[in-house]
């Protein structure tokens, strides 16, 4: 019996998927040289995220044992800085079963799926929009007629179903240890790895740092403790800076998602703080860590249009750009109207 000719069928995700939702995002991986594997671990927590109720919010699409395609709905609980609801749509098709329509049917269910959701918990709610992955610009130089990698091969189907391009991302690495980096030490100020009893103080810090940044909303305390604990969470390697009050001013969040490259999560400093030299400071204290640490590289993302000015912080640290991707957005139409 060939894949073709086994019963397809669509259900909701399960803990019990975790393997074979890890090897389907791999494949997709590999697929689409994202290089940018996962583990079950990562899966599982991804899975299990607070607010996320996968009988609902999930779609998997098997063929036979096989699943070969998956969707997961987020929309945020609090509006964004410009008071519009986050419907987060993420998902993907196996290379092996694509251009099949299943990429289509996907994306229109979880569309529909976070409208309804969205008018749930925000019944009062003006915008909404449904936002997702654009996937990786193509090199520079790279022929017009050249293929889509990078999950970029998604674009022709969200022009199509009405997506824009509304933010660029740059990933920046720089090598470990690299140039030294010159930090005076900021007066009045201490710079350490944070410890547990600052999760939520560095949470309050996160929610000023970040709340005049594009798309920004408010995140809550159980979903902040979750990426707090996350199993690649590299904590010892993050820093934070405190005032004489013990009051988080700045920090720099780490995680280790791949074998020695450390990847800064979230940088960020209080408005009433910034100017101050703090960020430079915070980064320039984790890389340092993360090199007598033996990673090879440190790597982050940055909004191109960063309003605080981070990328020239970053070209400024030795950091490079490598690659561009984009996030598109639709809006939500209103119940009972289409776009």
């Amino acid at each position: 019996m060939t894949t073709t000719d086994m019963a397809t069928t669509r259900s909701p995700l399960t803990l019990d998927d975790v393997p074979a939702l890890t090897a389907l995002l791999n494949r997709i991986d590999s697929a689409d040289q994202l290089g940018d594997p996962v583990e079950e671990p990562s899966t599982r927590e991804r899975l299990t995220m607070p607010g996320l109720d996968l009988a609902l919010d999930s779609l998997a699409v098997r063929r036979g044992e096989d699943l070969i395609g998956a969707v997961v709905v987020d929309v945020h609980d609090s509006v964004d800085r410009d008071g519009r609801v986050r419907c987060q749509l993420m998902g993907g098709v196996d290379p092996d079963h694509r251009r099949q329509g299943l990429g289509a049917e996907l994306l229109a269910w979880s569309e529909e799926r976070a409208a309804e959701l969205a008018a749930q918990r925000h019944p009062e709610r003006g915008e909404a929009v449904f936002r997702i992955s654009g996937g990786r610009d193509p090199e520079p130089g790279a022929a017009a007629d050249a293929p889509l990698t990078g999950g970029a091969d998604v674009r022709p189907l969200l022009d199509a179903r009405g997506y824009r391009r509304v933010r660029s991302w740059l990933i920046m690495v720089r090598e470990l240890p690299g140039a030294p980096i010159d930090v005076p030490a900021p007066g009045g100020v201490r710079i350490i790895a944070p410890s547990d009893d600052l999760r939520e103080p560095t949470r309050e810090a996160h929610l000023a740092a970040f709340a005049d940044h594009w798309g920004s909303a408010p995140i809550p305390e159980d979903r902040w403790s979750t990426f707090w604990f996350l199993h690649t969470a590299r904590r010892e390697l993050s820093t934070v800076a405190l005032d004489a009050d013990g009051t988080v001013l700045a920090y720099a969040l780490t995680t280790e998602d791949r074998p020695g490259v450390l990847h800064v999560t979230l940088v960020g400093t209080r408005p009433e703080a910034r100017g101050r030299g703090l960020a430079r400071a915070v980064i320039a204290r984790t890389l340092a860590a993360g090199a007598v640490a033996g990673f090879g590289s440190a790597e982050l993302e940055v909004d191109a249009e960063s309003l605080t000015g981070a990328t020239r912080l970053y070209d400024a640290l030795g950091f490079e750009q490598e690659h561009v991707y984009a996030t598109y957005e639709k809006p939500v139409a209103p119940a009972g109207e289409t776009r």
